[in-house]
């Protein structure tokens, strides 16, 4: 699958299958009556999450390593955080910071060997300012999608934003020559695509909002760091490779940050009289 030379069609179609798996499961939905305002706010974090977030990652990857973005990735708990301070929609303490941090700094112990070898390294900073850009709103719709989350339904909301954000990718996957890219894939590359569509998207990412609807955008942010680890651990374990001692106390530091934003001290129970 040729992706590299066609960033927002894969998403397109990654995301518009997603949004096809999803649409069957909103018979479950109870009431469908969410406020104009609610509803455009959405589409707008849409927009940033899973078009453009998408569309600068994939063009982000035709300049630097996947290691080297996964780094980079690692920054969203921060970002989320700052965000939703600022936007009061959050607030921020000195635990919180440190455990992003920690978890930054774990990515980059357990991948940054890989990530700034000199064979990874680009010419320029194109690669690198995409990649945070889509940190930016990755961030953002963390921030802000948590409220509008509240008591409303987490699959009706994924599908009103995965489905705007795929069809504000649509114009400039068209450009990319959608329909000569659909033509290409071969019965692999469809069954990759369909796993990128299904439990890589339309389940992961619907878990994901409703983890933004249990918890406050911090608490959620923070568990992003664990994802590119665990994928570089289930690769070495797929190819038998050995995991590194650096690589574990990265993991070790990325899992910490999570334990510690949602570590909660038992109340004392009260005196018997």
């Amino acid at each position: 699958m040729a992706d590299s030379d066609a960033p927002a069609t894969l998403g397109f179609l990654r995301y518009g299958i997603a949004v096809l798996i999803l649409i069957p499961f909103l018979v479950t939905v109870r009431s469908f009556r969410v406020a104009p305002k609610i509803v455009l706010s959405m589409m707008l974090l849409g927009i940033l999450q899973f078009g453009l977030f998408h569309l600068f990652v994939n063009t982000a990857l035709e300049n630097i390593s996947a290691s080297r973005g996964a780094v980079i990735f690692a920054l969203i708990p921060i970002m989320t955080m700052l965000i939703a301070a600022a936007s009061g929609r959050d607030s921020l303490t000195g635990l919180k910071l440190f455990a992003a941090l920690l978890s930054f700094v774990g990515v980059s112990l357990a991948i940054g060997e890989k990530a700034f070898t000199g064979n990874s390294v680009s010419e320029g900073w194109t690669g690198e300012i995409l990649f945070f850009m889509a940190v930016c709103c990755g961030a953002t719709y963390n921030a802000f999608s948590s409220r509008l989350m509240q008591s409303r339904s987490v699959l009706l909301m994924t599908v009103i934003g995965m489905s705007t954000g795929t069809l504000a990718i649509l114009p400039v996957s068209l450009h990319e020559g959608l329909s000569a890219a659909i033509g290409s894939y071969d019965f692999h590359d469809w069954l990759w695509l369909l796993y990128l569509a299904g439990p890589a998207a339309a389940l992961s990412l619907f878990f994901f909002n409703w983890g933004l609807q249990q918890l406050s955008p911090s608490q959620a942010a923070i568990y992003v760091p664990i994802a590119p680890i665990l994928a570089a651990a289930f690769g070495a374990l797929l190819l038998d490779e050995h995991l590194s001692k650096l690589f574990l106390v990265g993991m070790a530091c990325a899992v910490a940050g999570p334990a510690l934003v949602n570590w909660r001290r038992k109340k004392p129970a009260p005196a018997s009289e």
